[in-house]
């Protein structure tokens, strides 16, 4: 009987070890390897991917590599034929275009179609080719967004309250906008700073570009087809000259860069700010005690007879390998990646935009995050280069020129088109 017993119980030992062996032989098994370059992120992307193990047994590495290094990596591996799972995309569909011509990167459309909807259309056409956009790619999307951004005007609730301004109620029109500007000025405040000496001064007018020109004239512009005074280019630009007239300007705006400005904000020098939405991070590591700010979508001229969209677009997003052995254990782990839960948690800690548009909810993201990821809807899809690069130049310049009243739009514009030939 003693015997019998023994043997009952090696039995079941041994059982409980070959069931234990094949538990941990199948976690060994499917090991999906993710390289990126979102250094801030790395300690978070690999919490998220530990708590995926727990939850399904596959086992989840992400390997950090300098952003500066990635695209050659990729390159060279590609080549060599060694590249992981998947990986975070550098730069969107001239490099996607070539990793996709090369066999290198997974037609993501049949295994996505049940859940892309979850990503704004406009942010998922970045990472989409179609027939005739003459890149030469099968026709599909071939990546997952992990987050967005996009830009807008910011505020500080206190500096508003101090000029008798309603802190819960931004400018909604431009008429609103100079009073609000007026009513600050006179009460002893900084109505407004962003980087004009930067790129940030020319993505503060791009709204408006949209509004008064419309996008078909706007890109026929900027492609040399017709002159930006055929245009009426010369309206966008005298948004400025209000801007100037009110006294809405903080001494310097005219040559100042963008972080200049955000610490003048974060400080609660200045009361509002043109910024992108990374700019929360930003506030947060300046001055981890001012918070009582929110945002406003840039406020709608009733001149214009366009509808005004905003800069921005995708972030940081994946692309699967087409060799790899678990393509279909890669998309499954991305697809848990980008739902709601994992998202919030992403963007909580990471202070980036979520992707996945259904993830707009304040007191998971934060109400500053949540306004921002209201407005990607509104983000442009396309804008055209400059047919001569150096107009860009002279619009920034001639930008800085008219806010300390030095040149006239007219004379901005009349040089543009000259440029633009």
């Amino acid at each position: 009987m003693r015997r019998l017993v023994e043997k009952i119980l090696g039995l079941i030992f041994v059982l409980s070890l070959v069931f234990l062996m094949s538990i941990s032989y199948g976690k060994e098994t499917v090991k999906i390897t993710i390289w990126h370059y979102l250094n801030d992120r790395d300690k978070l992307l690999k919490t998220l991917a530990a708590q995926y193990t727990i939850k399904t047994g596959v086992r989840v590495e992400f390997q950090l590599y300098s952003g500066d290094q990635m695209g050659a990596k990729i390159r060279a591996a590609a080549q060599a034929r060694t590249l992981p799972d998947a990986w975070t995309g550098v730069g969107l569909k001239g490099d996607l275009s070539r990793l996709a011509q090369a066999g290198n990167i997974l037609n993501l459309t049949p295994y996505i179609k049940d859940w892309v909807s979850r990503f704004p259309e406009n942010i998922v056409a970045q990472v989409t080719f179609t027939k005739d956009d003459g890149y030469n790619v099968e026709p599909g999307t071939y990546g997952i967004p992990l987050d967005v951004n996009n830009m807008q005007f910011l505020y500080n609730k206190d500096l508003f309250k101090k000029a008798g301004l309603d802190p819960n109620k931004p400018p909604k029109t431009w008429k609103e906008f100079i009073e609000y500007g007026k009513k600050l000025k006179e009460a002893g405040i900084l109505p407004f700073a962003t980087g004009f000496g930067t790129w940030a001064g020319l993505t503060m007018i791009q709204p408006y570009e949209f509004a008064y020109l419309g996008e078909e004239k706007l890109n026929a512009a900027r492609l040399g087809k017709i002159t930006f005074k055929e245009a009426g280019y010369e309206r966008v630009l005298n948004l400025l000259v209000e801007m100037r007239d009110a006294g809405m300007f903080a001494p310097g705006t005219a040559t100042m860069d963008l972080p200049t400005a955000e610490q003048m904000f974060a400080n609660g020098q200045v009361a509002m700010i043109f910024d992108g939405s990374w700019a929360i991070g930003v506030f947060k590591m300046m001055n981890p005690n001012f918070k009582n700010y929110f945002v406003f979508f840039p406020p709608k001229d009733e001149r214009a007879p366009y509808q005004a969209l905003i800069p921005g677009g995708i972030g940081a997003y994946f692309v699967v390998n087409k060799d790899s052995k678990y393509i279909k254990e890669t998309i499954e782990f991305l697809k848990w990646l980008t739902d709601v839960p994992q998202q919030a948690k992403y963007a909580k800690e990471s202070f980036n935009l979520p992707a996945n548009k259904n993830t707009i909810d304040p007191r998971t993201l934060g109400p500053q995050i949540a306004e921002f990821v209201k407005g990607m809807d509104k983000v442009y899809s396309y804008l055209a280069p400059f047919k001569n690069p150096r107009t860009e130049e002279i619009l920034a310049k001639g930008m800085q020129l008219i806010i300390l009243g030095q040149k006239t739009c007219a004379e901005v514009v009349k040089e543009m088109d000259e440029t633009n030939k």
